[in-house]
């Protein structure tokens, strides 16, 4: 190989880096961001089965992706007799 094929082939794995990197960049950029109440949400999500409450609180929170402080406290205390605290 001589000087200008290395170079080539340099070149080319240096322009395939930077877009990796971009394209990576981009896709972390666009991540929603996590919310306050989603781990509270997750739990209620795998109790779902067990309170129609809890089906009607996620389906709403995935909508709207916000829970009132009231809202918590009823999803808290759902999640309480649901998983028999």
């Amino acid at each position: 190989m001589n000087v200008s094929t290395e170079f080539l082939i340099f070149a080319v794995a240096a322009i395939v880096v930077a877009v990796a990197i971009r394209l990576v960049r981009a896709r972390l950029k666009d991540a929603p961001p996590i919310g306050r109440h989603d781990v509270l949400m997750k739990r209620a999500e795998a109790n779902v089965e067990e309170s129609a409450f809890l089906k009607k609180a996620c389906a709403d929170y995935r909508k709207t992706g916000h829970l009132s402080a009231r809202q918590v406290e009823a999803v808290e205390k759902a999640l309480e007799s649901a998983e028999g605290r």
